[in-house]
């Protein structure tokens, strides 16, 4: 049996948050993909109406000064994030699917099921040490293969079982913690990535200064300084859940080994303490 196996039912349901994921991200960004003036449409009158007194309008010999392009709230957001916003956009797709991964295998009742320990310790109290091992074996949690590990190694001695119970759980802890550690990556890189935009945003800005003639419009530094501050701002956001996704995760997972393994020694205890007779019948594979 593989060690970092995960059981079918956790791909499927992975699969479908992974979809709804999705789904909720693109409902979320269509209603702002409406154009910003429509209000501004709205409130201009209509050309083909005719005005009520020529005599009083307004003469057009006068100049009018540029109004700004208006911009949707999506593509104001890709303008202001850059290369480096897209990096973090991409990091907090992953950050929100290895939390919901995490989340739904880093729980009790998927180290420890619940009916899988009364049946087990229904086939000890029967005495049952065969039924015992493949009720274990043809389980998938995190208890079950570790205490296929040992009892596997019962006939070598307690000591022996106990050991190479406790190397499986070391790899099965260290298999979660490898998931994990992605969450403390994108903590660390987030920020960094939000720091790149800021400096390539005080450049941006700097370099319209040096290279104007005059000086420069307020409107054309603020393109620079809404870069360095946007890409800041999106890589906090994305670095401050991941590290407390992970701190909160990790003591979770610690703790769970911790009951596993401990579950996983009393119950080949009470295997240790059969009859003599039972002794040599011992669980084959």
């Amino acid at each position: 049996m593989s060690l970092d196996r995960p059981s079918s039912e956790l791909h499927r349901r992975a699969r479908f948050v992974l979809a709804a994921l999705f789904l909720t991200a693109l409902m979320s960004v269509l209603p702002f993909a409406a154009p910003a003036n429509a209000f501004q449409n709205e409130a201009m009158p209509d050309a083909a109406e005719p005005v009520a007194n020529p005599a009083k309008a307004a003469p057009a010999a006068e100049p009018v000064a540029d109004v700004p392009q208006q911009k949707t709230f999506l593509k104001w957001l890709i303008d202001a994030s850059g290369p480096f916003g897209a990096c973090v956009f991409i990091e907090s797709f992953i950050m929100v699917a290895l939390i919901i991964m995490s989340i739904m295998q880093i729980r009790r009742t998927v180290f420890m099921p619940p009916d899988f320990l009364s049946e087990f310790e229904g086939k000890l109290t029967a005495r049952d040490y065969q039924g015992a091992f493949n009720t274990a074996k043809e389980d998938e949690s995190m208890l079950a293969r570790l205490l296929v590990v040992g009892m596997a190694k019962l006939q070598k001695g307690p000591d022996e079982a106990l050991a190479a119970m406790g190397e499986s759980g070391e790899d099965e802890n260290m298999a979660l913690e490898h998931r994990l550690s992605w969450l403390a990556l994108i903590a660390t890189t987030a920020p960094m990535f939000g720091l790149l935009g800021t400096v390539q945003g005080m450049v941006q800005a700097f370099d319209e200064i040096a290279n104007s003639s005059t000086t420069p419009k307020p409107s054309e530094l603020a393109e620079g300084i809404q870069l360095a501050l946007v890409t800041t701002l999106e890589g906090l956001i994305v670095a401050i859940p991941a590290m407390i996704a992970y701190s909160l995760l990790r003591n979770h997972l610690i703790r769970l080994m911790f009951d596993v393994g401990r579950s996983g020694e009393d119950l080949l205890k009470r295997m240790q303490a059969r009859p003599a007779a039972a002794t040599s019948a011992a669980p084959t594979a």
